[in-house]
């Protein structure tokens, strides 16, 4: 029998939010996922729950191709119940917030999918870290700028992962500093065709570049975020295949 604390009596109907993600499922152009971005952040969300150990609430995880693992939320009651293999429905109401905070406090939580099997649309770690900069830090959260100097390996390595990886064209290299922390990172801004693979290709990217970073942590984006646009106007590529 489901703990009667987790059984969900609210029904959620995100009905703006589901037709943006049928939106940006047909077409994932930059100004659909704005708009699906600013309408997700004023909802809430079902975080489903499965009661295992006498009582214990777990969270729902999906594991990708890579073994990755994403927590499972749903945008509305109807959805949940399509996907929910249990009566009652069990789990929580949560804001984007603090669906977010959840995903950035698990380190073995990659991000998550909102309703998986449907939609499905994926936030990755690295999205949602930009986005949670963004909201705990208002417009400042974080200065960007030119590097008064580059590792000393770092071109070299650029030059040989754009070798392997043929999707990327360009790639900017910002330092920048996170204000409510006062980290120094590298942000590195690639552009080229490969949105089917984004996740991918930025996770393949850090794994790569990291160890050629003299230490400092990474973040990577791509050049059709539209955070990263102001970054990069006016700004010449680091490094790019004409300029080899």
């Amino acid at each position: 029998m489901a703990d009667d604390r987790f059984v969900l009596t609210e029904v959620i109907d995100n009905k703006k939010l589901n037709e943006l993600m049928n939106d940006v499922r047909t077409d994932p152009s930059e100004e659909n996922m704005i708009a699906l971005l600013r309408e997700a952040a004023i909802c809430r969300f079902i975080v489903p729950l499965s009661i295992v150990n006498g009582g214990q609430p777990s969270l729902q995880a999906l594991s990708d191709a890579n073994g990755k693992q994403y927590m499972a939320i749903f945008a509305d009651t109807k959805s949940y119940e399509v996907k929910s293999e249990t009566r009652p429905l069990t789990g929580v109401i949560s804001s984007f917030e603090e669906v977010l905070e959840v995903c950035m406090a698990n380190p073995n939580i990659e991000g998550f999918v909102i309703n998986p099997g449907l939609e499905e649309v994926l936030f990755g770690r690295q999205m949602l870290s930009m986005i949670s900069d963004m909201m705990h830090g208002g417009d400042d959260t974080a200065k960007v700028g030119e590097p008064d100097h580059y590792p000393a390996k770092l071109h070299g390595m650029l030059e040989e992962f754009l070798k392997v990886e043929p999707a990327i064209d360009r790639i900017w290299v910002r330092l920048m500093r996170v204000n409510k922390e006062g980290e120094l990172r590298w942000l590195f801004i690639l552009e080229g065709d490969y949105s089917e693979k984004k996740e991918y290709v930025h996770d393949t990217f850090s794994n790569f570049i990291k160890p050629y970073l003299d230490g400092l942590g990474l973040m990577c984006a791509s050049s059709e975020d539209d955070f990263v646009k102001p970054v990069i106007e006016g700004v010449k590529p680091y490094i790019g295949r004409e300029q080899k």
